[in-house]
């Protein structure tokens, strides 16, 4: 799709709301806005209503969401237009680490970017049976405090790097994206697209990430450039 000599791609999302089809609307574009630069429109395609025993239960939308996909961006207060360079990022325990924020602050200077944040969502934790018995010793209900800790502490090095990075103003954005790190970065690769990965690990030995080879499967997979940092962690 192209608007004014520039690219735009659309894409579908479905919102919820439990008072009104604009609200769930309004929720829809606000989500999407947290993960997606360069919003330019949101049609409505379709609306319904979710029933239950009790009546309406939810009212849902439809939603075709554009936004811009090349790499114009107009300066603030001018009609003057610049080009960008576009990092994805992928992180998690190492999102604090000074050898990252370094090497952003090196990316930045060097000229007009922007930046998106991937926190992968943790490993859910593994469970461990009795030869004896078969009896799962960890369980279901630790499993998912276990998950809902790490998606929350994922969520709480985002919002952190996001303050640290408040200079950069909207040329930053974020997520913890659900799934593997492949899985969750091929997600945000459909809906956008990049010049770079910067994958940022803790040390050989310790990361799990290299031991499941991360940046090269991500370099065979997208066909990007993959700058790998290697941190001692938060």
């Amino acid at each position: 799709m192209t608007t004014d000599g520039q690219v735009h791609k659309v894409i579908r999302l479905v919102a919820t709301s439990a008072t009104s089809w604009e609200d769930a609307a309004r929720l829809g574009v606000a989500e999407a806005a947290k993960s997606i630069t360069d919003l330019r429109t949101a049609r409505l395609i379709e609306s319904d209503l979710m029933v239950g025993p009790s009546g309406v239960t939810r009212y849902r939308v439809k939603l075709e969401v554009s936004f811009q996909l090349d790499r114009t961006r107009r300066r603030a207060g001018s009609s003057e237009t610049v080009f960008v360079r576009r990092y994805l990022i992928i992180a998690n325990q190492t999102l604090p680490s000074a050898a990252l924020h370094e090497l952003i602050s090196v990316r930045a200077a060097a000229g007009p970017s922007e930046f998106h944040v991937l926190v992968p969502e943790p490993p859910r934790p593994v469970l461990i049976g009795d030869p004896a018995t078969g009896l799962v010793t960890l369980p279901a209900e630790e499993i998912e405090q276990q998950r809902l800790l790490g998606l929350a502490e994922a969520e709480e090095r985002l919002d952190d790097f996001r303050r640290a990075f408040a200079d950069l103003g909207p040329a930053v954005s974020g997520e913890v994206g659900l799934g593997d790190p492949l899985t969750a970065a091929r997600r945000v690769l459909e809906r956008s697209s990049f010049d770079e990965i910067i994958v940022s690990t803790l040390p050989a030995g310790v990361s799990r990430w290299l031991k499941l080879d991360l940046p090269n499967r991500l370099q065979r997979s997208f066909d990007l450039p993959v700058v790998s940092v290697v941190s001692a962690g938060g």
